[in-house]
Protein backbone atom coordinates (compact mmCIF):
# COMPACT_ATOMS: atom_id res chain seq x y z
CA UNK A 1 0.00 0.00 0.00
CA UNK A 2 1.44 3.17 -1.00
CA UNK A 3 0.54 6.92 0.41
CA UNK A 4 -2.00 7.71 -2.03
CA UNK A 5 -3.87 4.29 -1.32
CA UNK A 6 -3.76 5.15 2.25
CA UNK A 7 -5.23 8.32 2.23
CA UNK A 8 -7.97 6.58 -0.02
CA UNK A 9 -8.63 4.52 3.11
CA UNK A 10 -8.77 7.28 5.70
CA UNK A 11 -10.64 9.33 3.46
CA UNK A 12 -13.83 7.12 3.04
CA UNK A 13 -14.52 7.94 6.63
CA UNK A 14 -14.88 11.44 6.04
CA UNK A 15 -17.33 14.12 6.62
CA UNK A 16 -18.87 16.71 4.24
CA UNK A 17 -18.97 19.02 3.73
CA UNK A 18 -15.42 20.60 4.15
CA UNK A 19 -14.48 23.14 6.53
CA UNK A 20 -13.78 26.48 5.03
CA UNK A 21 -11.95 28.26 7.56
CA UNK A 22 -10.08 32.21 7.16
CA UNK A 23 -6.84 32.96 8.52
CA UNK A 24 -6.01 32.82 11.85
CA UNK A 25 -8.81 30.32 12.98
CA UNK A 26 -8.18 27.96 16.31
CA UNK A 27 -8.82 24.60 15.29
CA UNK A 28 -10.65 22.95 18.41
CA UNK A 29 -12.43 26.36 19.09
CA UNK A 30 -14.63 26.48 16.18
CA UNK A 31 -18.62 25.75 16.59
CA UNK A 32 -18.34 23.26 13.85
CA UNK A 33 -15.25 21.37 15.50
CA UNK A 34 -15.01 18.03 17.34
CA UNK A 35 -12.97 15.37 17.79
CA UNK A 36 -11.49 15.13 14.37
CA UNK A 37 -8.37 14.31 12.15
CA UNK A 38 -8.04 16.57 9.27
CA UNK A 39 -6.33 16.48 6.34
CA UNK A 40 -5.50 20.30 4.21
CA UNK A 41 -7.10 20.58 1.08
CA UNK A 42 -5.81 24.44 0.84
CA UNK A 43 -4.15 26.41 2.71
CA UNK A 44 -1.60 26.62 5.60
CA UNK A 45 -1.67 25.55 9.26
CA UNK A 46 0.63 26.15 12.12
CA UNK A 47 0.58 23.38 15.09
CA UNK A 48 2.39 24.94 17.97
CA UNK A 49 2.38 24.90 22.26
CA UNK A 50 1.89 28.17 24.03
CA UNK A 51 3.87 28.51 27.50
CA UNK A 52 2.22 29.64 30.85
CA UNK A 53 4.21 32.79 29.79
CA UNK A 54 2.55 32.83 26.51
CA UNK A 55 5.66 32.20 24.55
CA UNK A 56 4.41 30.51 21.76
CA UNK A 57 6.78 27.18 19.91
CA UNK A 58 5.88 26.09 16.52
CA UNK A 59 5.90 22.56 16.02
CA UNK A 60 5.42 22.68 12.63
CA UNK A 61 3.53 24.50 9.14
CA UNK A 62 1.42 22.02 7.50
CA UNK A 63 0.33 22.50 4.32
CA UNK A 64 -2.19 21.46 1.13
CA UNK A 65 -1.90 17.21 1.43
CA UNK A 66 -0.83 17.16 4.82
CA UNK A 67 -2.78 15.41 7.79
CA UNK A 68 -3.09 17.06 11.06
CA UNK A 69 -3.82 15.06 14.12
CA UNK A 70 -3.54 11.88 13.16
CA UNK A 71 -2.06 10.90 16.29
CA UNK A 72 -4.80 11.35 18.57
CA UNK A 73 -6.14 7.58 17.01
CA UNK A 74 -4.01 6.37 19.62
CA UNK A 75 -2.86 9.53 21.79
CA UNK A 76 -5.17 11.69 22.85
CA UNK A 77 -5.58 15.52 24.71
CA UNK A 78 -1.87 16.23 23.29
CA UNK A 79 -0.86 19.89 24.83
CA UNK A 80 -0.46 21.67 20.93
CA UNK A 81 -2.90 24.23 19.08
CA UNK A 82 -3.71 24.25 15.34
CA UNK A 83 -4.28 27.75 13.79
CA UNK A 84 -4.65 28.71 10.53
CA UNK A 85 -2.39 30.94 8.90
CA UNK A 86 -4.31 31.40 5.35
CA UNK A 87 -7.85 30.99 4.24
CA UNK A 88 -7.79 26.81 4.72
CA UNK A 89 -10.24 24.36 4.05
CA UNK A 90 -10.00 21.07 5.86
CA UNK A 91 -11.36 17.52 5.00
CA UNK A 92 -12.32 16.54 8.45
CA UNK A 93 -12.56 12.45 9.81
CA UNK A 94 -13.83 12.09 12.93
CA UNK A 95 -11.49 9.72 15.16
CA UNK A 96 -14.56 8.61 16.41
CA UNK A 97 -14.95 6.39 13.04
CA UNK A 98 -11.40 5.63 12.49
CA UNK A 99 -11.33 3.86 15.94
CA UNK A 100 -14.57 2.18 15.00
CA UNK A 101 -13.72 1.27 12.02
CA UNK A 102 -9.96 -0.05 13.20
CA UNK A 103 -11.65 -2.98 14.62
CA UNK A 104 -12.99 -4.51 11.06
CA UNK A 105 -11.01 -3.30 8.70
CA UNK A 106 -7.32 -4.39 8.45
CA UNK A 107 -6.50 -2.26 5.66
CA UNK A 108 -7.53 0.98 7.19
CA UNK A 109 -5.03 -0.43 10.36
CA UNK A 110 -2.53 -0.42 7.70
CA UNK A 111 -3.35 2.60 6.27
CA UNK A 112 -2.80 4.91 9.61
CA UNK A 113 0.86 2.69 10.12
CA UNK A 114 1.81 3.83 6.77
CA UNK A 115 0.39 7.21 7.53
CA UNK A 116 2.07 7.29 11.02
CA UNK A 117 5.38 6.28 9.35
CA UNK A 118 4.86 9.38 6.51
CA UNK A 119 4.09 12.03 9.54
CA UNK A 120 7.32 10.85 10.93
CA UNK A 121 9.65 11.09 7.77
CA UNK A 122 7.97 14.74 7.80
CA UNK A 123 8.49 15.98 10.88
CA UNK A 124 12.36 14.98 10.46
CA UNK A 125 12.18 17.20 7.05
CA UNK A 126 10.65 20.23 8.97
CA UNK A 127 13.56 19.84 12.00
CA UNK A 128 15.95 19.33 9.47
CA UNK A 129 14.41 22.61 7.20
CA UNK A 130 13.57 24.88 9.65
CA UNK A 131 15.94 23.74 12.72
CA UNK A 132 19.19 24.47 11.55
CA UNK A 133 21.26 27.11 9.56
CA UNK A 134 21.00 30.88 9.43
CA UNK A 135 17.66 32.95 10.07
CA UNK A 136 18.05 33.78 6.23
CA UNK A 137 18.32 30.17 5.33
CA UNK A 138 15.64 29.12 7.62
CA UNK A 139 13.09 32.33 5.94
CA UNK A 140 14.22 30.69 2.44
CA UNK A 141 13.50 26.94 3.41
CA UNK A 142 9.76 27.78 4.58
CA UNK A 143 8.98 29.79 1.29
CA UNK A 144 10.27 26.84 -0.48
CA UNK A 145 8.22 24.67 1.78
CA UNK A 146 4.63 26.85 1.34
CA UNK A 147 4.81 27.82 -1.92
CA UNK A 148 3.01 26.52 -4.80
CA UNK A 149 4.48 27.42 -8.15
CA UNK A 150 6.05 30.62 -7.84
CA UNK A 151 3.60 31.66 -5.27
CA UNK A 152 3.95 31.52 -1.69
CA UNK A 153 1.42 32.71 1.30
CA UNK A 154 3.00 34.90 3.81
CA UNK A 155 2.14 35.26 7.69
CA UNK A 156 2.18 38.03 9.58
CA UNK A 157 6.11 38.89 10.84
CA UNK A 158 5.11 37.57 14.17
CA UNK A 159 3.93 34.20 13.43
CA UNK A 160 7.02 34.07 10.76
CA UNK A 161 9.43 34.93 13.45
CA UNK A 162 8.16 32.48 15.28
CA UNK A 163 7.83 29.84 12.95
CA UNK A 164 11.69 30.55 12.02
CA UNK A 165 12.97 30.76 15.52
CA UNK A 166 13.87 34.47 15.45
CA UNK A 167 12.41 38.12 16.47
CA UNK A 168 9.50 39.85 14.50
CA UNK A 169 12.19 42.65 13.78
CA UNK A 170 14.41 40.10 12.32
CA UNK A 171 12.17 38.47 10.07
CA UNK A 172 10.25 41.87 9.38
CA UNK A 173 13.95 43.18 7.96
CA UNK A 174 14.84 39.63 5.96
CA UNK A 175 11.81 40.08 3.66
CA UNK A 176 12.55 43.86 3.37
CA UNK A 177 15.73 42.53 2.15
CA UNK A 178 14.45 40.34 -0.14
CA UNK A 179 12.15 42.52 -1.79
CA UNK A 180 14.76 44.98 -2.02
CA UNK A 181 17.18 42.33 -3.66
CA UNK A 182 13.77 41.34 -6.19
CA UNK A 183 13.82 37.85 -4.71
CA UNK A 184 10.31 37.94 -3.70
CA UNK A 185 7.44 40.62 -4.67
CA UNK A 186 3.91 41.25 -3.68
CA UNK A 187 1.42 39.26 -5.98
CA UNK A 188 -1.08 41.65 -7.86
CA UNK A 189 -3.54 38.48 -8.49
CA UNK A 190 -3.69 36.90 -4.87
CA UNK A 191 -3.86 39.87 -1.98
CA UNK A 192 -1.49 38.03 1.18
CA UNK A 193 0.65 36.16 -1.02
CA UNK A 194 3.93 37.17 -2.29
CA UNK A 195 5.74 35.68 -5.83
CA UNK A 196 9.42 34.25 -5.46
CA UNK A 197 11.62 33.96 -7.75
CA UNK A 198 12.59 30.20 -6.44
CA UNK A 199 16.04 29.77 -8.61
CA UNK A 200 17.23 32.97 -6.02
CA UNK A 201 15.40 31.44 -3.07
CA UNK A 202 16.97 28.13 -3.05
CA UNK A 203 20.28 29.94 -3.60
CA UNK A 204 19.63 31.71 -0.12
CA UNK A 205 18.39 28.81 1.23
CA UNK A 206 21.24 25.86 1.11
CA UNK A 207 20.24 22.88 1.15
CA UNK A 208 16.80 21.63 1.47
CA UNK A 209 15.10 18.63 2.33
CA UNK A 210 11.38 18.00 0.46
CA UNK A 211 9.89 14.66 -0.56
CA UNK A 212 7.23 16.29 -2.34
CA UNK A 213 8.91 19.55 -3.32
CA UNK A 214 6.55 22.40 -2.77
Amino acid sequence: MNNADALKQLEKLAENPALDLGANVALGHHEDDGDHVYRILNGLVMQCHYGEDGERQVCRVFRPGDLIGLETVAEPGLPLISETLTATVLMRIPVARIRDAQTTNPELQHAILRLLAREVVDGYNWKINLGTGSAMRRICRFLLWSAKDEYCPLPTRDKLGSIIATTTETASRMIADLRRQGVLRKSRSRPATVVIDRDRVRQKAGDFWDYHAA
